[in-house]
């Protein structure tokens, strides 16, 4: 019964040609592929009949977008006369693009504008002053940025370096740390910033600070020597050798830095390493000198008498020998000859004083 009146339907073609109709409206509304190509060729269409390109747009173009082909004698009324046959023709394809594009496209392509507006804003644009091809050439330049950062960084540096003298030791360590976060390549910074660290005993920070000023400097044999210092201070005799050792490759006639690693040899018991390098630093009698000084730290307070007397006889009038080897007597129970080193001592002491006060007044 169904297909009879089904077959009488299909032999009246304007109810077949709407059925069609409708069903396509359907599919094509319903697929959002089909609805999205179908916009597009009906966009395309309306380009190609010199049809407004934004179908969306009820307004013209703006004023300052004049018409080429508009003739000087033109009033605004033809123009008005154009634009509304235009609208009426173009009126049906307006309306089935605005009917299948709807607005979640819009949306969707508005915040996809709006995504790659902000990734434009992260990625950094390299720049250059001579205007290569496909780089963005900048008067100011990078070169400028750089010197005002190096120039901040330097004024940080040289407050701490007038705080650092003053003894007011936090006060620089800010100064210094906001010098290495400005300008992470300021090697002096970090350096002074291990020294500020060493005075406060914190040595194993100190120590960390020393190495990111070597990274940047490898064959600074100061920053060397100051971090072999950092570990004779921390009583680690073995690493202060290592540094100090790699610091006199760089700089081996550096008489602080042989008189430093004979200190540490001497230390960690190795008495003739200690020498040779004491030798290289102060000669004969200051070797003993430090010698003197080693052995009465470890308490070999007989050892060291030996080295002090010895420089005493090589230097009579040596004020650091007579004044270590008096102690030494005292502390040995021989008062009669701490006594006596003693009152050389004062008589010497206040002979040189004069002295410097009679160059001083001849200035």
């Amino acid at each position: 019964m169904l297909s009879n009146k089904f077959f009488r339907f299909l032999r009246h073609p304007a109810k077949l040609a709407l059925a069609i109709f409708v069903l396509s409206f359907v599919t094509v509304a319903a697929v959002p592929d089909l609805r999205h190509g179908f916009t597009a060729q009906l966009g395309s269409g309306a380009n190609l009949l010199l049809f407004d390109g934004d179908l969306e747009d009820e307004e013209l173009p703006n004023s300052d977008d004049q018409s080429a082909d508009a003739a000087p004698d033109s009033g605004q009324p033809k123009a008005k006369k154009s634009s509304a046959v235009k609208r009426v023709v173009t009126a049906p394809v307006r309306f089935f693009v605005r009917l299948f594009k709807g607005k979640g496209n819009g949306e969707v392509a508005k915040k996809a504008s709006e995504k790659d507006l902000a990734q434009m804003k992260v990625i950094p644009v390299n720049r250059t002053q001579n205007g290569v091809p496909g780089e963005i050439a900048d008067t100011a330049g990078t070169a400028r940025e750089a010197s005002t950062t190096e120039a901040a960084a330097q004024n940080l540096f040289e407050s701490a370096v007038t705080l650092h003298g003053k003894g007011r030791i936090d006060g620089a360590i800010e100064k210094l740390v906001a010098a290495t976060v400005l300008l992470p390549s300021y090697a002096e910074a970090f350096n002074l910033l291990a020294v500020c660290y060493d005075e406060k005993s914190q040595y194993k920070t100190a120590q960390e600070e020393y190495k990111k000023a070597l990274k940047l400097e490898p064959n600074n044999a100061r920053f060397l020597n100051n971090l072999g210092y950092s570990c004779y201070l921390a009583g680690d005799n073995k690493g202060a050798i290592k540094y100090y050792g790699k610091g006199l490759k760089i700089t081996p006639n550096d008489r602080r830095m042989h008189n430093n690693i004979g200190l540490a040899q001497g230390r960690k018991g190795d008495y003739d390493k200690a020498r040779q390098h004491f030798v290289i630093a102060v000669g004969e009698t200051g070797a003993d000198l430090n010698l003197g000084y080693v052995y009465s730290q470890q308490g070999k307070f007989d050892e060291a008498i030996k080295h002090y007397e010895s420089a005493l006889r090589a230097q009579p009038n040596s004020l650091p020998a007579l004044s270590n080897l008096a102690q030494l007597y005292e502390r040995t129970g021989r008062l009669r000859d701490a006594a006596v080193l003693n009152e050389q001592y004062k008589k010497l002491a206040v002979a040189a004083q004069q002295k410097d006060q009679t160059v001083d007044q001849d200035r």
